[in-house]
C-alpha cells in the first residue's frame, strides 16, 4: 500500500474515546490499537522527512509519550541525534523545565534533556490537540536558549485549534500532514498536506 494511503488510513474513520470533553483517536499510530506496523511507522517518518531541512537542525525533540517512537525512527533516517522533553527530572541542577497544560492533564511539568545552549532543533510530534504541550516545549527550549527551527507534526484536530494557539502564544508556525476532524463518533481526514510524496 501507498505509505501516505497507510497513514490516512491509520487515522480515518476510527472511533474516539473521550477524556475530561476531549475526543482522542483509537489508532494504530499512536494508541498501539492495534499494534504498529513497522510499515506505519515508516509512512508517518517518511511524512514527517519530507517536510525537514534536515541541513538545518543539529537535533530534533519531541516529547517522551507518544512522539518517541517517531523521533526515534526519524532519528534513524535522518543521522540527526535527538533530545525528549521528558516527564519526570534527572535532578540535574541546570535541568530545564517547563509547566503546561493540555486537554488531558490539568498541569504537568516538561523536562528537557539532550539539547544544549545554541542548538537549532526541529520538534516532531504525532497529533496536535490544544497545543498545550507543544507550547511548554518551545517555552522549555527558548529558555535553554536553543533555536526553534520547526515544528513538524502528523496530525492536527482541527476543532481544538492548537496550531492557531501555539502561533498566538509563541510565534512559532506548525506544519501539519493530517487534518483530522474529530466533531462525530468517528475520526474524518478532511485535509492533508498536498505536498506529501513518499
Amino acid at each position: 500500500m501507498n505509505p501516505y494511503k497507510l497513514l490516512t488510513s491509520a487515522m480515518d474513520g476510527k472511533p474516539l474515546f473521550t477524556i475530561d470533553k476531549y475526543k482522542f483517536i483509537l489508532n494504530p499510530l499512536t494508541e498501539q490499537v492495534p499494534a504498529t506496523t513497522s510499515q506505519l511507522l515508516e509512512a508517518a517518518s517518511k511524512a514527517i522527512m519530507n517536510h525537514m531541512r534536515t541541513d538545518k537542525y543539529d537535533k530534533i525533540i519531541t516529547e517522551e509519550d507518544k512522539g518517541a517512537i517517531l523521533v526515534a525512527a526519524v532519528s534513524l533516517m535522518s543521522g540527526l541525534p535527538f533530545g525528549m522533553a521528558r516527564w519526570y527530572p534527572n535532578n540535574l541542577a541546570n535541568q530545564v523545565s517547563s509547566i503546561f497544560s493540555c486537554e488531558y492533564l490539568s498541569e504537568g511539568t516538561l523536562y528537557i534533556c539532550g539539547i544544549e545552549q545554541n542548538d537549532r532543533v526541529c520538534i516532531i510530534d504525532d497529533i496536535i490537540s490544544t497545543g498545550g504541550t507543544l507550547i511548554g516545549m518551545i517555552k522549555a527550549l527558548k529558555e535553554i536558549g536553543a533555536e526553534i527551527v520547526d515544528v513538524i507534526v502528523v496530525g492536527e484536530k482541527i476543532e481544538y485549534k492548537g496550531i492557531e494557539r501555539v502561533a498566538q502564544e509563541t510565534g512559532i508556525q506548525v506544519k501539519s500532514i493530517l487534518k483530522i476532524s474529530v466533531k462525530d463518533d468517528f475520526s474524518k481526514v478532511v485535509g492533508s498536506d498536498e505536498l506529501y510524496k513518499c
